[in-house]
């Protein structure tokens, strides 16, 4: 066996080396309870939670979001930055081999004259840094899990991107739906006023009624451009969101009603939160990637050894044959001796990044909890505000009606028909507005919890090269 097959054996085993042991760890670093404390129902929502609601049209604004918001675009191009990236980093690993080429011509003087003479060199090299513990391999590892978590930042924006369509488009039958009611409050308010302005006319009443019922009139009228304006720029919003510019929207696609609550999903443990949201897998996959970056800050303070080879073909002119050649063979040792601790700070340095990223995940786990849980107490103090409103707009029909009994048997004054219109009406938009909260409760609820409808999305058909980047980290992710 030659010296150099040797030395390249016996690096490889050194290569096996890793001086620092990856920690298992408890993810999060904080209890999990066994449940949740609210209880959740017997039904499993939907792989692609929205469409619980059963409305078409939701469904199709969802998903024109999904294929071409710009925020959800940007995730993708970072996923195929940080998957280029896991290659560059994980380049080292292999040898690298450059093709050299070089020509000469000299000129000398000699006794016999002038004499002219070429070298035509062409040589292939081969230089590799043995990868002694393992240094560049989780450097590698830590580029291919940062890729990892760059996927499921593309997986998180798209879970937020269908929570803010959702609740966007609820605004949007919310607006109109108010709008629905405001313009009945006004028709009936018109009514009154004829009904008030014929006893006028009569004799039967007096000049401060009609104007006492015109002011209900235009009190209820001005509700109307408030409610106009949310609805148009919800549009604006929603066009946004599918990346394209505001433009005219049509009436024909708004039902101006809301839809019904769907029933209780099944809510699962806490611990599943790890898997089910994206945010949560992330985190903990920048957590393992910064475990083997303090490998590798450990590896960088220990011994270096890089082999070079090479063989260079010779020729006396271009068009002669190559016949005569020149190889060679070195290495090198490197040991940092003296670097003003400059890698021990490094390592230092890397292991705070460890416990900050820890934390951090140990602190988002809380926080999706409280997500879950703060959206089962809204949506349940929520339904009893709304069963309070109907018992309420039961009382104010019996108000109104005893009103205008009394009024019309001279027992009390106009103004008592007023008050009880206007806390009908008042009464009549809030339950559309209460209602409108607990959907969005409820969708807050079902992005809360994750899903994993995000693992079949595609990158956006932009650049193939990109496209191809994008995808490389699910195969790298397998070599690990």
């Amino acid at each position: 066996m030659t010296r150099a097959a040797v030395l390249v054996l016996f690096s490889l085993l050194l290569a096996s080396c890793n001086p620092v042991k990856i920690p298992t760890r408890e993810m999060p670093a904080v209890p999990a309870p066994s449940s949740f404390a609210n209880d959740g129902g017997t039904i499993a929502a939907p792989k692609r939670w929205w469409r619980a609601f059963n409305d078409d049209t939701l469904n199709v604004q969802v998903d024109a979001a999904i294929a071409d918001n710009l925020d959800l675009r940007q995730s993708w191009s970072r996923l195929a930055q940080a998957a280029a990236q896991a290659r560059i980093v994980g380049a080292p690993l292999l040898p690298e081999v450059n093709l050299t080429s070089s020509a000469a011509r000299t000129r000398g003087d000699g006794s016999s004259g002038i004499n002219y003479n070429s070298n035509w060199v062409l040589g292939f090299g081969l230089s590799w840094e043995v990868d002694l513990w393992r240094k560049i391999a989780n450097r590698a590892e830590a580029a291919v899990l940062a890729a990892q978590a760059s996927r499921q930042d593309v997986e998180h924006t798209a879970l937020m991107l269908s929570g803010t369509v959702t609740d966007t488009w609820f605004t949007i039958r919310e607006q109109a739906n108010l709008i629905a009611v405001i313009e009945d409050q006004i028709d009936i308010s018109e009514k009154l006023l004829e009904t008030v302005e014929y006893r006028y006319a009569n004799g039967l009443t007096d000049a401060l009624q009609v104007f006492q019922q015109r002011q209900q009139l235009e009190s209820v009228r001005a509700q109307l451009p408030p409610a106009r304006s949310r609805l148009e720029t919800s549009f604006n919003a929603l066009f946004v969101l599918q990346g394209r510019p505001p433009e005219e929207f049509s009436d024909a696609i708004i039902e101006a009603t809301l839809p019904g609550l769907p029933p209780l999903p099944i809510l699962g443990s806490p611990a599943d939160l790890v898997e089910s949201r994206p945010d949560l897998r992330a985190a903990r996959d920048r957590l393992a990637a910064a475990d083997r970056e303090v490998a590798a800050a450990v590896a960088n303070m220990l011994p270096t050894i890089s082999l070079s080879l090479g063989y260079d073909f010779n020729s006396s002119s271009f068009a002669s044959p190559f016949n005569s050649g020149m190889s060679s063979i070195g290495g090198s040792l490197l040991q940092p001796l003296f670097d003003s601790d400059r890698r021990g700070a490094e390592v230092i340095r890397r292991r705070a990044i460890v416990q900050e990223r820890l934390d951090a995940f140990s602190q988002s786990f809380l926080f999706a909890l409280q997500e879950v849980e703060d959206a089962l107490d809204r949506e349940r103090n929520q339904i009893d505000l709304l069963g309070e409103i109907k018992l309420q707009l039961e009382l104010a029909a019996r108000q109104l009606q005893a009103a205008r009994t009394s009024y019309s048997d001279g027992v009390a004054e106009y103004l008592d028909v007023i008050a009880a219109v206007q806390t009908q009406q008042s009464l009549q938009r809030q339950n559309v507005t209460a209602h409108k909260q607990l959907l969005a409760y409820r969708a807050t609820l079902y992005r809360a919890l994750g899903g994993s409808w995000m693992h079949q999305l595609n990158p956006p058909h932009i650049d193939e090269k990109l496209e191809s980047q994008a995808g490389m980290h699910q195969l790298q992710e397998e070599e690990l």
